[in-house]
């Protein structure tokens, strides 16, 4: 695979929009070429090569690598709707990294801002740290959240994780959330995403819940009154048909929704 290397030469002044930073963008250019690529810093239209070192190659989209170095916390949009290829990030990422992106894998070895992987589409997202509020949402006025591919967090996510999620059983499209913890109001108005946390989660998880799965290997402060308990289980197939074995606790909701939901959340016993 060919690769590019970036490394952030200083930090931006203002949060620095870099939807360019992309295998869509960069195939079949040179490293010249890629620094020539436009960005907004503040309300300025910048080089990439202004803020970025460039070197190596790349190919077509699928066969392109980029890797980044440094602390790229004021820089956002990274990976923003690519279809094929890698990113990895070796440091800290801003705020909407992945979004709607529809193929291709993105690593990040450190934090996420806000609403990464926002209106994911396809491919994979890894965050080896904690990740913000909104990771795998949809934005504000869409009622269309996550519709396909995998986010993985390693740590936290924040408030309203995996809001409005959709899946296709039709179009082989389920939508997976994996994470090690979660903030309030995780898989708020989830219709068909799949949740499954290593660890706790707090208040009001699986609000307006239509239809989905929301598994819990951790704790669970309290449950919405508008969910009902359903009895012990052993084992739980995925939307995807993956099966996951313990002990259970099933309750059905949110109810508040539907007299007769679909929807699940699992909390281990």
């Amino acid at each position: 695979m060919a690769e590019i290397k970036l490394k952030l030469k200083e930090q931006p002044r203002f949060p620095l929009e870099a939807e360019v930073i992309t295998p869509d963008n960069f195939a079949a250019k040179t490293a010249a070429q890629i620094k020539k690529l436009e960005l907004y810093h503040g309300n300025e239209i910048v080089k990439l090569g202004d803020f970025f070192e460039v070197s190596g190659k790349s190919n077509d989209v699928k066969d392109t690598k980029i890797v980044i170095e440094g602390d790229l916390s004021n820089v956002k949009r990274i990976g923003e709707k690519m279809t094929g290829g890698e990113i990895i990030i070796d440091g800290d990422i801003g705020m909407h990294v992945g979004n709607q992106m529809k193929g291709g894998k993105i690593t990040v070895n450190g934090n996420a801002g806000d609403w990464a992987g926002a209106m994911l589409k396809g491919g994979e997202l890894e965050i080896n740290g904690d990740a913000g509020n909104y990771i795998g949402a949809a934005y504000r006025g869409f009622w269309i959240g996550m519709e396909n591919g995998i986010i993985k967090v390693k740590g936290k996510v924040g408030r309203e994780s995996m809001l409005w999620a959709r899946s296709s059983k039709g179009a082989n499209k389920f939508p997976v959330l994996k994470c090690g913890g979660a903030e309030s109001f995780l898989g708020m108005h989830n219709h068909g995403g799949t949740i499954i946390v290593e660890g706790d989660v707090n208040l009001y998880t699986g609000a307006d819940q239509a239809w989905g799965q929301i598994i819990i290997k951790g704790k669970a402060p309290r449950l919405l009154p508008s969910y009902k308990k359903m009895g012990e289980i052993s084992e739980i197939e995925l939307a995807n048909g993956e099966k996951i074995t313990g002990k259970f606790i099933e309750y059905s909701g949110d109810h508040s929704v539907k007299k007769e939901t679909n929807g699940r959340i699992y909390i281990a016993n």
